[in-house]
């Protein structure tokens, strides 16, 4: 092996890791190589850019033009409506109406542009039938894989075959000439699927049939985190602006909705007035909500002079100085068990001049943190206390002195504090106050058990951050439901849908909050469907991923617009925005042209192609910015780019090297097991890359094995093409399995338990029928 080909394959190497970890973006990744390559003498600098202006790349971007016209003029869309229109609900019927739709689709646009486009119908035909979208969605994405082998057109790895054979010298490839092995393979595929696959296909909860309205508050399980909240007359609410209610700061809450008449009034925002009888729908704990509504009725003050003095004599303060090299520096309050070691309850700690009052139990001790203890003074352990600390104060007089930390919470009977204990009462967990002790008649309590239970007008002394207490109390009476409906939040203004990102999008590894989405589109986010599980907590701050389903809620125009943004998938055929149905013949007559051309042999594929896109956009099918919404780029610039290591892996001699390990292992065997051998590992290598760069990088050493055994290049080259597209082993191997992963709950074993047979099938008819077709 030469330094040159050790130093190409060492390249590839480290760009295939970078592209399986995407540490950098694929399109990064592919640019670094090119110049690496290009600096290093690997390929001539006039040969450096050829992929950007070859055939295959002018073909690719021709496609995706024709693609968004035949979406934007409402011809995609047909197909979709004709399946769901003409079938009956079984699962079968439906699973076989998915597959042909998206294969039919599929043979002429881009796998994933054909996925994208009927994921709106395939869900409004679940939601229609009551079907679950776990059954339908992922063979929605294997039938658009099926149908992209049907013609040179239908795939990057088909077109960069036909780029191939048609540069090793042979003839070239027609537009249909595969026709007969891919719809051999769209049959065995959809009949496996219909009658085998689909029974190790995922249960995800279905939604109800449309007559019933769909159930998506079931799905995301979101009664685990909506409730509803009701705002009573003469409440302090009525008549204010959320943004001047402390609801979401004192309750821990998000208001989703605001329901006036029973009806979704609007998606809220800062200038929202609430008014007596609205039905607040809101997102957080119920439990927490609960618990602090218990609090209403109590009475909240700072404790005055006669609670002091009702403690009388008993109670001692303690201010308490960590002393340097004390053993309980660096420890927390918790970690010391301090009430229990000391006997004394700490209300404050003080540090640099200021006061903590909150959170005590985890404050990590300083040298010089000044505690502020109270204590039943036959309790304290002083000794202990100046071991370990320099005490600058200790007494009955200096309790009154740390009367400014002490509140008072006045039970009285109405109050939901009655009869519960102080571990039930939370007031730590949902306040942030401390139950330092009770005072019950002339008695002062204190170092009180958990277990101990509250009497009626009992006086809690507390301690801790009071604000929240405050705004609790001040909000009033409420009251609270739990049982939350789709009804609760739909209606002829306001949606609800589910969206996801494509591979494509900008959104992935930036999150909510990046994005501006609430102010960008007026919606708000309810869930988020990960890798079979739903996320309701911190979805501001989570970072998107590829395959990300987001239950999305808010008014329709604002649904609509989010549609059109090419970053979201949005799986509603209602907030599809308008088509051009009167410009779908120039579309059709476009595709039907390029067709003719390439049959007729007038033009060569890339012309043919780049000739219909032209004349979708004069003849105004698609506007220049929605085609140019609709391109792949990033599997634009890979393909752009990788296609000069194909001429590198020739001139250096890497492709004879790997040619002839291929040729040694199948070659006795006879070239059917070459080729056999070819599509197995063009399939492994686009399982963790992509089928384009898998084409780019075998394809070279498909054509060296053929002059090697002596046989023509193209059965092996199909070989090559048709084994990266078996891509069915995980949502990462292809980017239509990654676009259906979390709208249908899917998991990476879900893809390994269903694809793995499929894989073996599809492999196995390539083998079968290329040769015969194709004679070596």
């Amino acid at each position: 092996m030469s330094l040159e080909i050790a130093a190409l394959l060492a390249l590839l190497v480290a760009m295939a890791a970078l592209f399986l970890t995407e540490k950098l973006p694929l399109e990064v990744t592919a640019f670094s190589g090119l110049v690496i390559l290009t600096l290093s003498g690997l390929v001539p600098v006039e040969q450096a850019f050829d992929g950007f202006r070859s055939p295959a790349v002018i073909t690719m971007l021709s496609m995706f033009f024709l693609a968004s016209a035949l979406r934007h003029t409402g011809i995609t869309d047909r197909i979709g409506h004709h399946a769901e229109v003409r079938l009956g609900k079984s699962e079968v019927v439906l699973s076989l109406a998915v597959m042909l739709a998206a294969a039919a689709l599929s043979a002429f646009m881009y796998n994933i542009a054909a996925t994208a486009v009927l994921l709106p119908a395939v869900m409004s035909v679940a939601q229609r039938t009551g079907a679950s979208p776990s059954r339908l969605f992922m063979p929605l994405s294997f039938g658009a894989i099926l149908g992209g082998t049907v013609t040179l057109v239908g795939s990057p790895p088909n077109i960069l075959v036909a780029d191939a054979v048609e540069r090793a010298g042979v003839e070239p490839l027609g537009l249909f000439d595969i026709a007969p092995v891919g719809l051999v393979l769209v049959l065995v595929g959809v009949a496996y699927m219909v009658l085998v696959g689909r029974r190790w296909l995922p249960q995800r909860d279905a939604p109800a049939p449309m007559s019933r309205r769909s159930d998506l508050v079931q799905v995301y399980r979101l009664h685990s985190s909506l409730f509803s909240i009701r705002v009573p007359r003469r409440s302090t609410l009525e008549g204010r602006a959320l943004k001047d209610t402390s609801l979401s700061r004192s309750l821990g809450i998000r208001v989703v909705s605001v329901l006036r008449g029973g009806k979704p009034y609007s998606t809220p925002d800062a200038e929202t007035t609430l008014l007596a009888g609205d039905i607040l729908l809101v997102q957080g704990s119920a439990d927490d909500v609960r618990g602090l509504f218990r609090m209403s009725g109590s009475e909240f003050a700072e404790a005055a002079a006669d609670d002091i003095d009702a403690a009388g004599e008993a109670v001692s303060g303690i201010v308490a100085r960590a002393r340097d090299g004390s053993a309980v520096v660096g420890k927390t309050l918790r970690e010391l068990d301090f009430r229990r070691r000391f006997g004394g309850i700490v209300i404050g700690v003080g540090r640099d001049g200021g006061l903590s009052r909150s959170d005590l139990g985890d404050v990590r001790l300083t040298a010089g943190d000044e505690l502020l203890v109270i204590g039943v003074r036959r309790d304290l352990d002083e000794e202990g206390i100046r071991r370990h600390f320099t005490v600058a104060a200790m007494g009955a007089t200096e309790f009154r002195k740390l009367r400014g930390q002490l509140f008072v919470v006045r039970v009285p009977g109405r109050s939901g504090l009655v009869g519960r204990t102080i571990a039930e009462t939370r007031l730590g967990e949902l306040v942030g106050l401390t139950i330092s002790g009770i005072l019950r008649g002339g008695d002062a309590l204190l170092g009180l058990e958990p277990t101990e239970v509250i009497r009626k007008d009992d006086r809690l002394l507390v301690t801790g951050a009071v604000d929240r207490m405050r705004d609790v109390l001040e909000l009033g009476q409420l009251e609270l439901q739990q049982d939350v409906g789709v009804e609760s939040l739909e209606s002829e203004r306001v949606g609800l849908v589910e969206v996801t990102l494509p591979p494509r999008s900008s959104a992935a590894g930036r999150t909510l909050a990046d994005l501006r989405f609430r102010d960008r589109y007026g919606l708000q986010v309810l869930a988020i469907w990960r890798e079979g599980r739903c996320v309701h907590d911190g979805l501001g701050s989570l970072s998107l991923r590829f395959g990300d389903a987001l239950l999305v809620q808010g008014a329709w125009r604002g649904i609509q617009l989010l549609a059109g943004d090419a970053n979201f998938v949005v799986l509603s055929e209602r907030a599809q925005g308008p088509r051009r149905t009167r410009k779908a013949p120039i579309a059709l007559l476009a595709l039907a042209g390029m067709v003719g051309m390439v049959l007729l042999g007038w033009q060569p594929l890339h012309v043919a192609a780049f000739t219909a896109a032209t004349f979708v956009l004069l003849g105004g099918a698609v506007t220049m910015e929605e085609a140019y919404r609709g391109i792949e780029w990033r599997a634009l610039f890979v393909v752009a780019a990788i296609l000069p290591f194909g001429v590198a892996l020739q001139q250096t001699g890497a492709a004879d090297l790997l040619a002839r390990q291929v040729v040694a292992v199948a070659g006795p065997l006879g070239p059917t097991a070459v080729l056999a051998a070819l599509a197995v590992l063009s399939s492994a290598v686009s399982q963790s890359l992509d089928g384009a760069p898998a084409v780019v990088l075998l394809a070279p050493v498909a054509t060296a094995a053929a002059t090697a055994l002596g046989v023509s290049p193209t059965p092996l080259l199909l070989g090559v093409g048709f084994g990266a597209s078996a891509a069915f082993l995980t949502p990462f191997s292809h980017k239509a399995n990654l676009l259906v992963m979390g709208a249908g709950g899917y998991r990476t074993v879900d893809y390994l338990r269903v694809g793995a047979l499929l894989t073996v099938l599809f492999l196995g008819g390539v083998v079968l029928l290329v040769p015969v077709l194709f004679p070596f």
